[in-house]
């Protein structure tokens, strides 16, 4: 992707990685989320040649989640969530961190590829999925500072399963976050351009309903 990008489309990236926040939070608050919403987060993470933001993720409402969560942290201080921000603003520094990483970059889209072949080759079950792409987050995000810290219930964060989809969703959620700077994001636009984009974000969930 090369060309001008709008407040639209930066709406959506921040969507996607508030979705991945929120996917992260409910795993490891209540054991379990919206699958449909984390199907598409990680399904955003092998769209590598695409043409437009929208086509990463593939239906502005694969973000509904998103955007509604986007909304309220901005929009609503009574309903604000201190993980959901905790977690998306540690996305977006290590989307940042990754941004200025070619080499770890390189090395991602390398597994990720790889993982993509051999999904096309075995058609893995949904949790032999997850913990591919769990691993995937150790090997090249988890030990990257600042490290994602998730707080939750033992019971869910010590589940294999559970805690290979909290990586997978986080996965996911560095993913939009590089996109965000790779589409000329800057972490002082959510200040300066705050209206903007939330009158974005509700226009995006107007569409869809």
């Amino acid at each position: 992707m090369s060309r001008k990008y709008t407040d639209r489309d930066h709406a959506l990236i921040l969507a996607g990685v508030f979705q991945s926040a929120r996917l992260t939070f409910e795993l490891a608050r209540y054991g379990r989320t919206l699958e449909d919403a984390l199907t598409a987060s990680i399904a955003s993470l092998f769209q590598t040649s695409p043409d437009s933001v929208e086509a990463v993720f593939g239906s502005p409402k694969n973000l509904t989640l998103g955007l509604h969560h986007f909304i309220t942290q901005l929009e609503s201080p009574a309903d604000r969530n201190p993980e959901l921000t905790q977690y998306s603003i540690r996305l977006l520094q290590l989307g940042r961190k990754l941004f200025l990483n070619k080499e770890k970059l390189t090395t991602l889209a390398s597994d990720l590829r790889d993982f993509q072949s051999r999904i096309d080759a075995f058609d893995f079950e949904k949790h032999t999925q997850y913990s591919q792409l769990a691993m995937i987050y150790q090997d090249n995000i988890s030990r990257v500072s600042p490290r994602v810290m998730v707080q939750g219930e033992p019971l869910h964060l010590e589940n294999p399963d559970t805690a290979a989809r909290i990586r997978s969703a986080l996965l996911a959620g560095v993913r939009a976050a590089h996109l965000w700077y790779q589409c000329g994001g800057k972490r002082w636009h959510l200040l300066t351009r705050q209206q903007r984009l939330l009158a974005a974000a509700h226009k995006l969930l107007e569409e869809e309903t």
